[in-house]
């Protein structure tokens, strides 16, 4: 006996080596029923593993095979009738024992052990106990192994979630993102519902088999349903659906996360689950998915109602409209920013000086927010005031200089200033800078040309230093007079608009009217640069020929 007390101990040493190193559930038996089968008058080990109405999911064994009607033999054992044994005795067992396997969350099995008359029954029975202690363990073991396997995965997913949720500041594309982000990772389908004008309205929707998803959401009944269910979460109802719910919407479950942001109800996001009951992730990682999904709309959202605030506040800095020029077109246009939430120092204007001639002038102040605004629009005045009253541009930029020193200002300003008049074949243009980007002048015949530019920018000298040039417009030519945001917008590799592409896109918009000219520029620069981190102003003057007509824009 001794030697076989030595020899288990050292089976059930392996043992718990082994099953320590098990991945999966279905390699237990492979591993807990041979040692039951070397126990000295031991002719079966079987084991059945139950499913949560007690029938048969798998059928193991070692020795006798438990198969074809052993199987109902051994489920009647295993339910407790005393009488089933009896059909084995052809196999030369004698009694058969069992134990119970129970693991909570778990599916429960069932050993069974044969024996012949040889068998010391008290012996095997502990040495089962012992077996069962060890498979119960493993069990646990993969339990846990498997909990902290979906927390890694589910952590993972929380990050890349709200890394790519966060990652878009335009509503429309969170609405996109949101759904897409759960599945089919979390669920089946995601539908979100925001709340407007205290009504649930659907934003969005993603499932694995959208033409499913689509036949329901143009089912006016279903529709409506999912509405209600939708309306009912956010007003506190329960925030899971019920069987009439899963069946209306084709599915095995259906739960609700209510969205809140900032104090707020938002909407609500829908899970549509076709999964097992143990695959769908836990309340608590949706309602974490939900609090991100509700804070990335809730901030794309503030974000779009800041910006349009930025664009209004941006176009009562700039004039309403351009004056009426005989022989020339004129038109602007004006961009912010994609990622701006504050007013920037771009500006423009045009003024008609005593005698006919016109002076278009541009800028742009150092910084954003509200000081940079309140100096565009003291500079635009300024200018445009000066610039009105016949004072050359020389002087009003002289007097602007001084004033953004006397009031002690950090920033400085560009500026340019194109004097626009009459002359023998088109136009003569006199263009004075104060560190601003040379203008263009697309010809109507021949290549686009650059002009000079120069100076130092206001409020950083005592006494401006200012660049000065001369052009010269023929009928059908366009001066293009612009900020640095249209040409200073560089591609992935570092390359600037301004080197190659902004003067091809002139080539290509040579036919285009003055203000199709500036719209289709300001587009073309920010699509090579992928997105406009400053913002573009352009001015387009084109000296009319003699077969256009129609007065300028």
């Amino acid at each position: 006996m001794s030697e076989f007390v030595l020899g288990w101990a050292g089976m059930l040493h392996r043992l718990w080596t082994s099953v320590a190193a098990i991945t999966v559930r279905d390699q237990l038996a492979d591993l807990v029923l041979p040692p039951l089968r070397t126990l000295p008058g031991v002719r079966l080990a079987w084991g059945l593993r139950h499913a949560d109405d007690d029938s048969i999911l798998e059928y193991r064994w070692s020795g006798l095979p438990l198969q074809g009607d052993y199987r109902k033999v051994a489920e009647q054992i295993a339910a407790g009738d005393p009488g089933a044994a009896e059909a084995l005795r052809a196999e030369g067992v004698t009694e058969v024992i069992t134990a119970r396997l129970d693991v909570d969350g778990e599916a429960s099995g069932t050993f069974l052990v044969g024996l012949d008359e040889t068998a010391d029954t008290a012996l095997v029975a502990a040495c089962l106990d012992q077996v069962v202690d060890v498979t119960r363990d493993a069990i646990r073991r993969l339990v846990a192994r498997r909990a902290e396997q979906q927390m890694q995965t589910r952590d993972a997913l929380l990050a890349e979630a709200s890394l790519q949720m966060d990652a878009v500041l335009d509503s429309s594309q969170t609405m996109h993102r949101v759904p897409r982000m759960t599945v089919p990772a979390i669920a089946e389908g995601c539908l979100v519902y925001l709340t407007e004008d205290d009504k649930p309205v659907l934003r969005s929707s993603v499932h694995v088999d959208m033409r499913r998803l689509s036949a329901l959401l143009d089912d006016p009944a279903v529709l409506g349903h999912l509405t209600a269910l939708a309306a009912g979460a956010i007003s506190g109802a329960a925030a899971r659906g019920g069987p009439l719910d899963a069946e209306m919407l084709a599915t095995r479950s259906v739960e609700l996360q209510v969205l809140r942001a900032r104090g707020r109800v938002i909407g609500v996001l829908i899970f549509l689950f076709d999964r097992s009951a143990d695959q769908i992730p836990p309340l608590a990682f949706l309602r974490d998915i939900a609090s991100r999904a509700a804070l990335a709309i809730d901030n794309s959202a503030l974000y779009e109602r800041r910006r349009r605030e930025v664009v209004t506040m941006q176009q009562h800095l700039l004039p309403t409209r351009l004056p009426a020029v005989d022989g020339l077109d004129l038109a602007a246009s004006y961009t912010v920013g994609d990622q701006v939430l504050e007013v920037g120092g771009d500006f423009y204007d045009v003024v008609v000086r005593p005698g006919g001639a016109v002076a278009a002038m541009i800028g742009d102040v150092c910084g954003r927010g509200v000081d940079a605004a309140a100096l565009t629009g003291m500079a635009r005045h300024t200018l445009g005031a000066l610039l009105g009253e016949g004072a050359s541009p020389q002087r009003a930029m002289s007097r602007l200089n001084g004033r953004l020193l006397l009031d002690g200002s950090w920033r400085f300003v560009t500026a340019g200033v194109a004097l626009i008049r009459p002359a023998a074949g088109g136009f003569t243009v006199d263009w004075t800078s104060a560190g601003h980007p040379a203008p263009a002048v697309l010809r109507r015949e021949g290549p686009a040309e650059a002009g000079r530019g120069g100076g130092v920018p206001l409020g950083i000298l005592a006494q401006p230093k200012l660049g000065r040039s001369r052009l010269h417009l023929a009928p059908g030519d366009t001066l293009l007079i612009f900020t640095d945001g249209l040409t200073e917008c560089r591609d992935r590799t570092g390359r600037m608009f301004e080197e190659r592409a902004f003067w091809e896109t002139l080539d290509r918009l040579r036919e285009a009217p003055p203000d199709s000219l500036v719209d289709e520029l300001s587009l073309a620069s920010a699509a090579y640069g992928g997105t406009r981190a400053d913002d573009i102003a352009v001015l387009a003057i084109r000296a009319r020929g003699t077969h256009d007509g129609g007065p300028g824009r």
